[in-house]
């Protein structure tokens, strides 16, 4: 039996674990947080600082490879990992994909179409872009996930504010997109260089987190291929192992690349009820060289996250026949604290 280990011990590291050992794995989570979801289901639980490589080696020697369920750990313990293991996905991805700033560039230098940018060294890169840009949103280009860490400026005087609160980040400025719709794809290649992308679905935002994802989306087909394909060829470009969400704007008929995430994401929750493979079945395949699974969705219908206090109305998805709820272990329902999800299949 082999062992998988988890960088990570949230939700997503939790579900990972579910059918890890669904497949016949054993799995072992390195995580900063006591009592965190995925402790609660894995195998065992490696609890230290992402840096205290004494405790990473623990680690290394009891897995037979390793993935990450959130792309906001330091390089440094990728790298590690790396050498005293096996790493999916790669550290090289993993370096792209938690910079927006190298995000951008890499789409960019394989033309792949993003919004405008321009990277801020100073305050007056950020009074040139906002003047070109007129309205924009200034990113830190990293640590910034479901909302955090970006504003959107039209005004000088807000963005004087703004700067000086995070002017010890590196900075990112992207020109407003007033888009029609957002959608993702989950793309998923394996270490043979097979490749399956699931199709698109559109999703909705509130206060910058994900509130819930819909299939189908709302894109013509010729819009859906083109999402397909884009996100196929991205996961080629990064020589990537395991899966990955590419969430892209749709607007006049412009299809965008907004973001890279290369592990599973929210918006895939809704493969696990209703796809023939889930998004976290299909990772397990990726990183165990196995044929990809099939990825057609067998039903329609919706995601929807269950975000701080939206936990205490559980009781209406318990009666309704056709929701599948999954719930997280959290113990305490903060504003803006995802505490699980439940899709719904029509």
């Amino acid at each position: 039996m082999k062992t998988l280990g988890i960088i990570g011990g949230g939700q997503l590291g939790r579900m990972i674990c579910f059918y890890a050992q669904m497949m016949g794995l054993r799995t072992v989570v390195f995580t900063d947080q006591k009592d965190s979801p995925a402790s609660f289901v894995t195998n065992h639980t490696i609890v230290g600082d992402y840096l205290d490589k004494t405790a990473l080696k623990k680690f290394c020697d009891v897995i037979n490879f390793a993935t990450f369920e959130f792309e906001n750990i330091p390089v440094e313990t990728a790298d590690f990992v790396a050498q005293n293991s096996q790493l999916y996905p790669n550290v090289e991805t993993l370096k792209i994909t938690q910079n927006r700033i190298l995000e951008k560039n890499f789409l960019n230098e394989n033309q792949i179409k993003t919004a405008e940018y321009k990277v801020i060294n100073n305050f007056d890169d950020l009074e040139k872009g906002l003047s070109i840009f007129k309205k924009a949103i200034l990113k830190t280009a990293i640590m910034g996930y479901d909302g955090k860490g970006q504003f959107v400026l039209e005004d000088i005087n807000l963005a004087k504010t703004v700067y000086e609160n995070v002017k010890n980040y590196p900075l990112i400025l992207e020109k407003f997109c007033k888009f029609e719709d957002e959608v993702s794809v989950i793309v998923a290649r394996s270490k043979s260089g097979e490749i399956k992308a699931y199709e698109p679905l559109t999703n909705i935002h509130k206060n910058g987190i994900l509130e819930r994802s819909f299939y189908p989306s709302k894109l013509s087909l010729p819009q859906k291929i083109k999402t397909q394909k884009t996100a196929t060829k991205i996961a080629e470009k990064l020589d990537l192992i395991g899966i990955m969400a590419v969430e892209f704007f749709v607007m006049d008929n412009k299809i965008l690349v907004n973001e890279l995430a290369p592990r599973p994401h929210n918006s895939g929750h809704f493969s696990m009820n209703a796809s023939i493979t889930s998004q976290f079945e299909q990772l397990i395949r990726a990183i165990m060289g196995y044929a990809l699974g099939e990825t057609r969705f067998h039903s329609q219908g919706q995601m929807i996250n269950l975000i701080g206090d939206d936990v205490n109305n559980i009781e209406k998805y318990q009666n309704n026949p056709r929701a599948k709820i999954h719930l997280y272990g959290k113990g305490e329902a903060k504003e803006g604290r995802k505490m699980g999800h439940v899709n719904i299949l029509k």
